[in-house]
């Protein structure tokens, strides 16, 4: 969640920024953020997946690949409809927000029943 958080935060910051400098700080925040929640999602894949784990990961894997597919699509349309990056970077920021909330709902104890 603390990573979510840093990435909302630093996509908030890099906002209006008046030299490239200060951009890629508040964006470079963001990535870290970002990428602080990649080992626990993969060990919440383990946690509930167990011996099917890799099916587990691999849909996960799959919904991400979804979202950066849907993101590269909707970007240009949002910047012409918004005149402008801004609404992209705080839905980025909103999504974030949302995930930290998802997280508070996750139950790793929780197994997968297999069929």
């Amino acid at each position: 969640m603390i990573g979510f958080a840093l990435a909302a935060i630093g996509l908030v910051g890099s906002i209006g920024r008046e030299t490239p400098l200060g951009a890629i700080a508040w964006l470079s925040l963001a990535i870290f953020g970002a990428d602080m929640t990649l080992p626990p999602s993969w060990a919440f894949c383990v946690d509930i997946g167990r011996r099917n784990s890799g099916a587990v990961s691999g849909t996960m894997n799959m919904a991400g690949n979804v979202g950066s597919f849907l993101t590269g699509l909707a970007f240009p349309y949002l910047l012409v409809w918004t005149r402008g990056p801004r609404t992209f970077f705080l839905a980025g920021a909103a999504l974030n927000l949302i995930a930290i909330v998802l997280w508070l709902f996750a139950r790793p104890q929780t197994r997968i029943e297999e069929h």
